[in-house]
């Protein structure tokens, strides 16, 4: 808007000038109109969704809603992590334990007794807590069937319509798929997979892939990129360059950064 308001006021401008001024200002005229083209197929029909990998971990502690809250002025999502505690609540934490012990066998009040931050930063009880879209990433590695049924089944009163929800555990999102209120896919990180992931596009047109971002470039790499998001990107020239495809998103823990890169 401020460029074509600037390109309306040259040529106002340019009418009361001498030839020559009139020259320059029409050259830069041109090159303001190619400025709108550029700006329009950059951040236009073909803009990328920033995802701030759980949060903003290089200043707040990850996956807190301080951190992931504040990460909404830099992103259009955020990805987190969730797992199922010993008494069935739901916590914003990536790795599978804490202090030595596996989170599943923990209960909140153990947990926060283990951690440095308060346990209400990282325990999900609302949506409201999130103000912005989220792709939550279900945690199911230390999980037998009966739990994993139960963090699914409190997630499912969770979820936004904006929101999309994604595992490793491919089954489980396959499962659930048809209870699902929102977008939902599946993550990987092997090259074999690629082909797995393309026979479950062939049947499913509303699935999201989650693709480490090395593989983009392999040669069999043929999945939808409409409905392809890649992480986690934290160099700034491959940021650059994945920006220039038609992706749906980009995970970094810097979008702070990243961010500068389409304005």
């Amino acid at each position: 808007l401020h460029t074509l308001l600037l390109t309306s006021n040259l040529l106002v401008l340019s009418q009361n000038l001498t030839f020559a001024h009139s020259l320059i200002l029409c050259e830069i005229f041109h090159k303001l109109v190619k400025l709108i083209v550029l700006n329009s197929n950059l951040y236009g029909e073909i803009l990328k969704n920033i995802f701030g990998h759980r949060g903003l971990p290089q200043i707040y502690h990850e996956n807190t809603f301080e951190g992931i809250n504040k990460a909404f002025e830099y992103c259009d999502f955020i990805e987190t992590d969730v797992r199922l505690t010993k008494d069935n609540n739901l916590v914003l934490f990536h790795d599978s334990n804490i202090a030595g012990s596996l989170i599943k066998n923990m209960t909140l009040k153990e947990i926060d007794e283990a951690l440095n931050i308060p346990v209400d930063e990282i325990t999900l009880i609302s949506r409201d807590q999130i103000h912005g879209k989220v792709n939550f990433e279900i945690k199911t590695d230390t999980l037998d069937d009966s739990d994993m049924d139960i963090l699914f089944q409190k997630m499912l009163g969770i979820l936004d319509p904006t929101d999309i929800v994604t595992s490793f555990n491919w089954k489980s999102i396959q499962s659930f798929k048809p209870l699902f209120n929102c977008n939902y896919g599946i993550i990987f990180d092997q090259e074999e997979q690629i082909y797995q992931a393309q026979a479950l596009s062939n049947h499913d047109s509303a699935l999201f892939f989650m693709v480490h971002h090395n593989l983009i470039d392999n040669r069999s790499f043929s999945l939808p990129l409409n409905r392809t998001v890649l992480w986690t990107v934290n160099n700034e020239e491959d940021f650059k360059r994945y920006i220039e495809m038609d992706i749906y998103g980009i995970v970094t823990d810097i979008p702070d950064t990243m961010q500068l890169y389409r304005k």
